[in-house]
C-alpha cells in the first residue's frame, strides 16, 4: 500500500498542515497507515485517506459543522470499494443535518427533497480522480526492457496510487497492461501479458484472413 506524508495529503486536499492535525486530533481525516505518536514519527496518508481530506476540505468550505463533516466522511469509510471505483453518478449530499450517499435511485433523491433544503453536493468520482492523477504525476516510473518470443519491448513500471502494488504497461502494445504485488512480480506478468496481446492479435489477423 502506497503512503503518503503529511506535505502530500496538504497539497492533494488544498489543505494547510494545522489544518490536517486538527482533523486528525477531532477524528475528522486520520492518517491509517501510521499516525503521530511522539518526537520524530510521522502521519502517513492512504490515497483513500487524502480522498476524505480533498472531501472535508470541500464540504468545509461549503459550511458544513465539523460534527456533520465526521458523519459524512464516515459514509466514505464505510464504503472503500465505491469510493476507489466510483459509478459516474455517485455523489454524496447533505441538508445540514443528513447526509446522504446518492446514485441515480429516484427514492433517495425523493428523500432528499422530503428535507426541504440541499445544502451541498459532492461528486465522488471526479474527487477520485483529482487525486489519482495529482498522485500519478508524482510517482516515479521505471523503464525496463523485457524479452518476449525474441523480441525486445519497452515496459514503464510504476506504483499503483489506488489499489496499492505496482502496474506494468507495455505501451507499444495498446491495451497491454498488467500488475503485481512487486514491481518484480509485474514484470514478470507484463510478459504473459505481452504473449496474450501477440495471440489474440494473431487469432484476429487470422480471422480477417478468412
Amino acid at each position: 500500500m502506497q503512503a503518503f506524508n503529511i506535505k502530500v495529503a496538504g497539497r492533494v486536499a488544498g489543505a494547510t498542515e494545522r489544518e490536517l492535525r486538527h482533523w486528525d486530533a477531532k477524528g475528522i481525516v486520520k492518517p491509517s497507515i501510521s499516525q503521530a505518536s511522539g518526537r520524530g514519527s510521522r502521519r502517513l496518508y492512504s490515497f483513500l485517506d487524502l480522498i476524505q481530506a480533498r472531501a472535508a476540505k470541500q464540504l468545509r468550505a461549503s459550511g458544513l459543522s465539523l460534527q456533520r463533516l465526521r458523519k459524512a466522511l464516515q459514509v466514505l469509510r464505510e464504503h472503500p470499494e465505491e469510493v476507489r471505483h466510483p459509478l459516474a453518478e455517485l455523489c454524496l449530499v447533505t441538508d445540514g443535518k443528513t447526509v446522504f450517499r446518492v446514485t441515480d435511485d429516484p427514492k433517495v433523491w425523493e428523500e432528499i427533497r422530503k428535507t426541504g433544503q440541499l445544502v451541498s453536493a459532492l461528486a465522488i468520482k471526479p474527487l477520485r480522480d483529482y487525486v489519482r492523477d495529482h498522485l500519478a504525476e508524482r510517482v516515479r516510473q521505471v523503464k525496463e526492457t523485457v524479452e518476449v518470443a525474441g523480441r525486445k519491448y519497452a515496459v514503464v513500471v510504476q506504483a499503483d496510487v489506488v489499489d496499492g502494488g505496482f502496474i506494468a504497461e507495455c505501451p507499444a502494445l495498446r491495451g497491454c497492461v498488467t500488475d503485481g504485488e512487486t514491481p518484480e512480480e509485474a514484470l514478470r506478468n507484463i510478459r504473459d501479458a505481452i504473449e496474450d496481446w501477440r495471440h489474440a492479435g494473431r487469432s484476429r489477423h487470422l480471422a480477417k484472413a478468412q
